[in-house]
């Protein structure tokens, strides 16, 4: 029995190594145009869910499975979502009933078509193009530098993979103990890998803050910085993101690796099948494992084991929990990507109205009138859960935690699905301007609150949900 216990294990590892060996062989046949990106052959989809109320049944039971990604739901509840060209024929006979419109035939096509993968060609840092982890790193690095009467850059955590995660402090007197006790304002963005367009927005709003863009908003940010203090961590999934630079332009999870079923072999690999990474706006307490998240490990809305067992979210936690003992913590902001949208709590359940809804109504309305004021976009302003529900976001926390009672999400530019994610980079700066215009509207609402003696602000900001 030992000896044929032997025998399986050894037969086993050798398949592993062989089907390795294949992978190796054949990555190179796998790469497209995009740069020696591969992206794996998608279609989007879309269905009426107004017409098919049932159909939302379908998507989650289909998300839940990882057999689809739902992109977004329309104002109008039209469901779009991603499905692969191997599962085309299979979700053809799942779907055909609810009358399903192929929106785009090959997004790989799509990502050549409009050459974006959108990445920056220049050495310099701009906000003409889409910059990699490292530009932008050296960027915080270099104008933490030239503005440290202003600035400071602080690492509070490390991935998975070994990279920084970084914030950017920025206030007047910086040196001084008593900018300790100003009020924080906290503001983060690249949760999510694809949502390219998030961390750009935050790398705008760090450089209006540090005298670099809108050059005519500076006797006001002058006051903002003698106020309050700015915590900002542009790229919370770095190793996601660069991932997304070279392999796959729509990850969307960080990239700690798994196994499908949590099942091992003798010499560590996988017994079935490796999956990579958790979705971190997913892995907060708030809701955790409820609505749109996954058990399966390869789904792209899997939430980890339990909450706060990735080191990116238990990073934010430990950080915004110790500033929380020392001051205020007034406001949490998460930029995220896409569908134009202002997300006030709750996102974890439909069925609560959240105690402070009318100041938060309040406070979105100004937000999305000064964004439309700058370019003519039409951001809309409402309750997270009513774009759907979803357990685990960052907000909740924040909001039923932390005690932060301006805890919002932003879902930038564009409004569709086409291009969604693929947001061109001629669209950088004006979405940039438009949410330097949200977020000092935001601030403007909250400083008559501070006024009253309440000095509670939680922001965050959001490309795709």
């Amino acid at each position: 029995k030992q000896w044929y216990q032997r025998r399986v294990a050894i037969t086993a590892g050798m398949l592993h190594l062989l089907r390795y060996t294949w992978v190796v062989l054949l990555a190179p046949a796998l790469t497209t145009k995009l740069g020696g990106v591969y992206t794996p052959p998608y279609q989007l989809w879309k269905v009426d869910a107004n017409r098919f109320p049932r159909v939302k049944i379908v998507l989650q039971t289909s998300e839940s499975q990882g057999e689809i990604d739902i992109f977004s739901v329309s104002k109008d509840n039209v469901v779009y979502f991603m499905v692969t060209k191997d599962d085309i024929a299979m979700l053809d006979k799942r779907f055909s009933f609810f009358k399903y419109e192929v929106v785009i035939e090959d997004l790989e096509a799509s990502l050549i078509k409009q050459n974006i993968r959108g990445r920056a060609n220049s050495n310099e840092f701009d906000f003409f193009g889409y910059h990699g982890w490292d530009k932008i790193n050296e960027r915080l690095i270099e104008i933490s530098s030239n503005r440290s009467d202003i600035a400071q850059l602080v690492t509070f955590g490390k991935t998975f993979e070994g990279r920084d995660l970084k914030y950017i402090r920025i206030t007047t007197n910086i040196s001084e103990d008593v900018s300790l006790n100003k009020p924080v304002l906290w503001i983060d963005g690249g949760i999510h890998a694809r949502e390219w367009i998030a961390p750009a927005t935050v790398m705008y709003i760090v450089e209006t803050l540090l005298g670099y863009q809108e050059l005519n908003l500076t006797s006001k940010v002058k006051s903002y910085l003698d106020e309050f203090q700015f915590f900002i961590a542009p790229m919370l999934n770095p190793d996601g993101y660069l991932y997304s630079h070279t392999r796959f332009r729509l990850w969307r999870k960080n990239r700690i690796p798994g196994c499908s079923k949590n099942i091992k072999m003798w010499f560590g690999n996988c017994y079935y099948k490796a999956c990579y990474g958790v979705d971190l706006n997913r892995n907060w307490p708030e809701g955790f494992g409820g609505p749109s998240t996954s058990s399966h490990r390869c789904s792209l809305v899997y939430p980890g084991e339990k909450a706060f067992d990735q080191a990116e979210t238990m990073a934010v936690k430990n950080l915004l929990q110790e500033l929380k003992e020392n001051t205020t913590v007034g406001l949490y902001l998460s930029y995220h990507s896409y569908s134009q949208l202002f997300l006030a709590p709750y996102g974890y359940t439909g069925d609560e109205i959240p105690p402070d809804y009318e100041h938060h109504k309040k406070v979105g309305n100004e937000v999305v009138e000064a964004i439309y004021r700058r370019h003519g976009k039409n951001y809309t302003n409402q309750r997270a859960s009513e774009l759907y529900s979803a357990g685990g976001l960052s907000a909740d926390w924040a909001y039923l935690s932390l005690g932060v009672i301006d805890s919002y999400t932003f879902e930038l530019r564009p409004n569709s699905p086409d291009p969604g994610f693929l947001l061109p980079a001629e669209q950088i700066i004006e979405t940039g301007q438009e949410n330097v215009d949200g977020l000092f509207a935001l601030i403007d609402n909250l400083h008559h609150n501070q006024k009253r003696k309440k000095y509670r602000l939680r922001l965050c900001v959001d490309t795709t949900a």
